[in-house]
């Protein structure tokens, strides 16, 4: 405890002396309050337009434990059946595939559906494996904003679209002063992410409306772009999760909670800066990891090629949303890994 404490008095230490040639306009805290208070409004909203107590009939689909149950209507999720059929579920689970469509584990069932699970050791774990990526992001997103002393104001931007082939996931953030951490801060950083994943924190899912999602991100005019953007593409509905008191906007699905990290394979490697696709003079900074299911564990002289792969700056993405002459598929790409 004495090293995560030291940890975060030295990060808090040295962004003040990076700061200190800019008085940050806004503080985070207040900011978060303001965004969690709204969203725990909307989500009691909706729980309480369930009125009854209505039954889905679920079957289970897989190699084994095939089986039928009743389960309530928009209050039972897929962790619930897991539940039924076993801590193994529960604990191996990433994501489930619900009458054909991928399905967050915390995401209520709507109506009679054929259910099954995807799981790492899975012959195709490619869909799972987007999903833990997905979730490393909005977890770094998460350690970002709370890295810093009170007083400076963090743009969480965005998971950007970063092929698999890099070996990376990253996320986007804009901060008040320039900033060139040592290694030794990105190793602080780490710890930081290592104390959320002993919490073993769940990622909340919530659909809500666009008008929602601007009163929620009003402080954030990246955020508010992107909702915007995604009403110009017809979408009603903006799908967040909020992991602690970080919220994103995110198609998911992602992980149930963080137990499903392994706690010494999540590595903040490399951070450089890169254009602001809304202001043109100004940079963001783009923070880069790389991660591991709890499933799997791997010797030092494996997990070394890994992380020196993961250090490399990866420089795609720069606009999240292209023009329709760049590609109406890439965009597409784009917003679902947003």
């Amino acid at each position: 405890m004495r090293l995560i404490r030291l940890s975060e008095s030295v990060i808090r230490r040295t962004c003040r002396c990076f700061s200190s040639d800019q008085t940050a306009v806004s503080s985070t805290i207040p900011i978060t309050q303001k965004q969690n208070a709204v969203f725990d409004r909307e989500k009691e909203r909706q729980l309480s337009l369930v009125k009854a107590i209505e039954k889905v009939h679920v079957k289970h689909l897989g190699p084994e434990d095939e089986c039928s149950l009743m389960m309530n209507k928009y209050l039972s999720t897929p962790y619930h059946v897991a539940m039924h059929l076993g801590e193994p579920y529960c604990k191996h689970s990433g994501i489930a595939v619900v009458n054909g469509s991928l399905w967050h584990m915390l995401q209520p069932l709507q109506e009679d559906c054929e259910l099954s699970f995807v799981r790492f050791k899975d012959d195709k774990p490619f869909e799972v494996n987007k999903a833990f990526w997905r979730s490393c992001s909005h977890l770094m997103g998460a350690v970002l904003q709370k890295a810093f002393k009170e007083e400076v104001l963090v743009e969480p931007v965005r998971t950007p679209f970063i092929p698999l082939s890099a070996g990376c996931f990253a996320y986007d953030v804009n901060i008040p002063f320039k900033w060139e951490p040592t290694r030794e801060e990105l190793v602080i950083l780490s710890r930081e992410a290592y104390v959320i994943m002993k919490s073993k924190s769940n990622f909340e899912r919530l659909e809500v409306r666009p008008d929602v999602a601007m009163e929620i991100f009003e402080d954030n005019v990246y955020k508010k772009h992107f909702v915007e953007q995604l009403q110009s593409k017809g979408l009603n509905r903006v799908t967040l999760f909020r992991l602690g008191d970080f919220i994103d906007i995110s198609r998911g699905p992602m992980m149930t909670n963080t137990d499903f990290f392994s706690p010494h394979r999540f590595v903040f490697t490399c951070v450089h800066s890169i254009d602001d696709y809304l202001r043109p003079k100004n940079k963001l900074l783009r923070f880069q990891g790389v991660a591991l299911p709890s499933d799997f564990d791997t010797h030092h002289t494996t997990w070394d090629p890994i992380l020196q792969r993961a250090k490399k700056p990866v420089h795609h993405d720069l606009v999240p949303f292209q023009t329709k002459d760049d590609g109406d598929a890439q965009t597409d790409r784009q917003i679902e890994e947003s």
